[in-house]
């Protein structure tokens, strides 16, 4: 942590330079300015670090604030990837400033990123609010780009709009039917761009175009739009057939990582058990073809999708469940190899909290007192990290998740104090889903759990 720290306050710009940070304009939304709240998601736009890169900046700022359902601020203000560390290390530090740059701002999500070729090509890159990814999933990651050609070519205006919609949708505070009706018109002007691009133009960078093209039907398939499913997997057929894992690994790694998760999304709502083991297998050949030496946090997030999809396979499949919950449990520590408390604490937590569910289910299933009190343990560790105040949803979940682990050792050991320590745990996570969003039917859940305890320890007590 310490070391994090340091490289940390050394990229930090000095906070005296925060003041000279200019507005370029008020909230944006439509095709002028006006103040709007976009039902409640406003897009922070960033100048693209390098040369030209202001300019690109306000073309992209037109093009999204041409969508009446979201806000857009533009900042002159750009993010810098440090070029002493590592990737990974790069992108958390542009992150952590990117956060900051949201928090200062009241947005939900900023639109960065840098330009490169000598200017020829813009790297675009969408950071949802950390608060908001974590708790309601964020549809495009750190290392996503969306790689426009300079100039950028006409009619671009549909494409970038939909991926901004697409990242916007999950996090979208007004009516998402309205939100994914919007995403539609865009996407359907968004596939003429594709055939106008310049015949330079180098195939990784279009690969970008069409994944994030297939990440946007994607999502609309994954709120309702059943019909896009068959372009999502038409875009991402065709970025694949640009990649090659020896020629361009991480761009082929991220188009077969996203073809994945909207595979698996298909197999879910369809409850296809076949699907969802070939969706591990793509898994497992990301992470086997990258490797863990050369593409360390790839092959971590590969581990970790694949683990995501064996819990699932093992509540779908009861003669293999034992069989699936161990190999999930081993996905999630071989990504905990990777991942650092210190250098990458949301991610840790993330997963050491699916191992946690893994280690419950296992010790449920098998009997195991020492498995339950592992889940237990583990579920502790991820408290330390998520907080109620900064992280309340993921504070709920991993209470909801400790006060189960908690009943089902007390009801073989009898041990009053673990049912203390669930309706404790229980009560907390209620009262957070209950200010939540969405969230009825889960504090419904968990005060009927709470009920189910406090009987138990008045019985005890009796």
């Amino acid at each position: 942590m310490g070391l994090f720290s340091s490289i940390l306050k050394s990229f930090a710009p000095n906070r005296r330079l925060k003041k000279k940070r200019r507005r370029k304009g008020a909230k944006r939304t439509g095709s002028g300015f006006r103040p709007s709240d976009g039902g409640g998601t406003t897009i922070l736009i960033a100048d693209m670090h390098g040369s030209g890169g202001a300019d690109i900046s306000d073309r992209l700022s037109t093009m999204i604030g041409n969508e009446a359902a979201l806000s857009v601020l533009r900042i002159n203000s750009a993010i810098r990837l440090n070029p002493r560390v590592g990737l990974v290390e790069r992108l958390l530090l542009a992150a952590d400033e990117g956060g900051k740059l949201m928090t200062d701002e009241k947005a939900n999500i900023l639109v960065w990123g840098e330009m490169e070729e000598l200017g020829t090509v813009a790297r675009v890159r969408f950071l949802v609010d950390p608060k908001l990814a974590g708790e309601q999933g964020a549809v495009f990651g750190l290392g996503d780009t969306l790689d426009l050609p300079v100039p950028i070519p006409q009619g671009s205006g549909d494409l970038v709009r939909a991926v901004a919609v697409a990242a916007a949708l999950p996090i979208y505070g007004g009516s998402r039917g309205d939100l994914l009706g919007r995403l539609g018109t865009h996407l359907k002007g968004a596939e003429a761009v594709m055939e106008d691009l310049p015949e330079d133009f180098h195939p990784e960078h279009k690969a970008s175009m069409y994944t994030d093209l297939g990440v946007a039907f994607a999502t609309a398939y994954k709120f309702g739009d059943k019909k896009a499913g068959a372009n999502a997997t038409k875009m991402f057929e065709t970025a694949a057939a640009l990649t090659a894992p020896d020629k361009t690994p991480l761009e082929w790694a991220r188009t077969q990582m996203h073809w994945a998760a909207f595979s698996e999304t298909d197999a879910k709502l369809c409850k296809d058990v076949a699907a969802l083991e070939a969706v591990a297998r793509r898994y497992k050949t990301v992470g086997e073809t990258l490797g863990r030496d050369g593409h360390s946090s790839d092959w971590a997030l590969a581990n970790l999708r694949r683990g995501q999809v064996l819990y699932r396979l093992a509540t779908q499949v009861p003669a293999k469940t034992a069989e699936h919950l161990k190999a999930a449990a081993a996905a999630f520590e071989e990504a905990l190899t990777v991942y650092d408390r210190g250098l990458t604490p949301m991610r840790w937590a993330e997963v050491t909290n699916h191992l946690g569910v893994a280690q419950m289910a296992l010790g449920s299933f098998a009997g195991g007192n020492a498995m339950l009190q592992e889940a237990i343990t583990t579920f502790r560790k991820v408290k330390e990290v998520y907080k109620r105040d900064t992280s309340p949803l993921l504070w709920a979940q991993t209470s909801n998740n400790l006060g189960a682990a908690c009943v089902a050792l007390a009801k073989r050991t009898k041990e009053d104090y673990l049912l203390d320590e669930a309706a404790v745990n229980f009560k907390g996570a209620m009262e957070v889903f209950r200010r939540l969003p969405r969230q009825k039917k889960r504090a419904t859940m968990i005060a009927n759990n709470l009920n189910r305890v406090e009987r138990m320890l008045a019985a005890d007590a009796a």
